[in-house]
């Protein structure tokens, strides 16, 4: 697996700048294109996935992944004791490489902080840990841990490309701290409950927002369109891994049927005369393992290129719906405000309308409401007073409230819209990423085959 990120080594850009309510969409979009590459380089790679056994006074075993990290981030060398200074150049510093040790709980505790940390920024998506290998009793073989392997990886890449997240406080001491354990019990109970989020989000679950950005509209259309194409990738390609197992199985078993046919002609020596037909049997002999050794790389080689088909772009695939999951979650946040503002903005309208009624004179639906007051001597022009004047105050706080709603609507909208552009941005780099390194396998692969058996049919001539 590559190291991440090493395009941004270089980069040199500054934070991005706080919102201004009063910039256009446009405007929010030209800002992130100006601020959208993290300050300095991220490089970060896992592997090494090891089983411990259980250990602090918990049971059972876990899944240890080693995590190495290059930055040419000073902060993180002089932190670690380096001897850094300020006059160090980026190149030196990336030669160093910081390693800790980190479990899945571990990365999953790093993104509940993120996410509780920066709710206008799209957190990537770890490996769901409820998966069938859990059920099954099969997480601790090679296949699931170095597939996982792969997710955690592309989890950090995401964050280490962010120019936000990857300035986070709890990334560096994720990355780097020796003293991680103490931090995890330390934070892990602190942490707020999302329940009123849910809450929201469900009571909001059959509401749609009214006056809809028409760049929202886009988006939704266009990453629909891109989830279909993956999850059809994803289906075409579990097809041919399987049945490129099948092909590679079977040439290995042609294979070892060979080898036995080479043997029966090696042991058939004959004495005496028949001295050309020793020649032939040797020469076939000779024949038949070019031919085997031919059909035993074949099956290797398309074993090699299998293994990275399963290991490493099926993952990827799954690992970018789970990403664009994770923008539309985010567009639903932004939905949800703009909502929370239209319900405030209707519930003001009606108690306009009301207390303009009730100056008017027009009771309206209350009717029978009044005409019961009058019976029990209640002064009705007393009680029309009251009334008003209380819907005074309800009004001004309403407006209150929806010149608040309106402000953190917008400014969820703005934000929202370059988080999607950096989405675009990242989605398009690993896509073109994926997407080469298939080609420079399979030509790999085709060009090794094309070597071995231009041999073999030149010694066979």
């Amino acid at each position: 697996m590559a190291d991440v990120n090493p395009q941004l080594q270089g980069d040199t850009h500054e934070d991005i700048t706080p919102i201004n309510n009063s910039r256009s969409n446009k405007d929010a979009s030209s800002a992130l294109e100006i601020d959208s590459k993290p300050k300095y380089a991220l490089e970060i790679r896992v592997s090494d996935p090891q089983k411990k056994s259980g250990d602090h006074g918990t049971t059972g075993a876990y899944v240890s992944y080693q995590i190495s990290t290059k930055t040419n981030n000073p902060s993180y060398h002089k932190s670690k004791g380096s001897n850094v200074s300020d006059s160090d150049n980026s190149k030196l510093m990336m030669e160093r490489i910081i390693v800790v040790h980190r479990r899945y709980s571990d990365l999953l505790l790093l993104h509940e902080i993120l996410a509780n940390d920066h709710a206008t920024c799209i957190i990537p998506p770890l490996p769901d840990k409820k998966v069938f290998q859990y059920i099954a009793g099969d997480r601790f073989s090679q296949r699931f841990t170095q597939k996982r392997c792969r997710s955690l990886q592309n989890f950090l890449r995401r964050i280490a490309y962010h120019p936000i997240l990857s300035q986070s406080n709890v990334l560096k001491m994720f990355l780097m701290s020796d003293d991680w354990e103490s931090y995890r019990k330390n934070i892990a109970g602190a942490l707020p409950s999302n329940k009123d989020e849910v809450t929201d989000a469900f009571m909001n679950a059959f509401k749609s927002v009214h006056i809809q950005n028409e760049a929202f509209v886009e988006i939704k259309d266009k990453n629909d369109k891109l989830d279909h194409t993956i999850t059809k990738l994803d289906k075409i390609f579990h097809k041919i891994v399987k049945k490129n197992d099948t092909i590679s199985e079977d040439y290995s078993k042609l294979g070892t049927n060979l080898q036995d046919l080479n043997e029966l002609v090696s042991n058939n020596k004959n004495i005496g005369k028949d001295e050309v037909k020793n020649l032939d049997d040797k020469q076939l002999s000779q024949n038949l393992k070019i031919f085997t050794d031919g059909i035993i790389q074949l099956s290797y080689g398309l074993s090699d290129l299998n293994k990275y088909l399963d290991y490493e772009y099926l993952v990827d695939l799954k690992d970018l719906e789970h990403y664009i999951d994770s923008m539309r979650q985010l567009v639903k946040l932004k939905d949800q405000k703009q909502i929370d503002y239209e319900e405030l903005s209707e519930y003001l309208t009606k108690s306009v309308k009301t207390r303009d009624n009730l100056i008017s004179g027009y009771v309206g639906s209350n009717f029978f409401t009044n005409k019961i007051e009058e019976f029990t001597g209640i002064n009705q022009d007393s009680s029309r007073r009251e009334k008003i004047s209380k819907l005074e105050n309800k009004i001004n706080s309403l407006n209150i409230e929806l010149e608040s709603a309106k402000k953190i609507a917008d400014a969820f909208e703005k934000e929202t819209l370059k988080e999607v552009n950096l989405f675009e941005e990242t989605k398009t780099q690993e896509l073109k990423g994926s997407l080469g390194s298939l080609a420079d396998h399979h030509i790999k692969f085709y060009e090794k085959m094309l070597d071995t058996w231009t041999d073999i049919d030149s010694n066979l001539k």
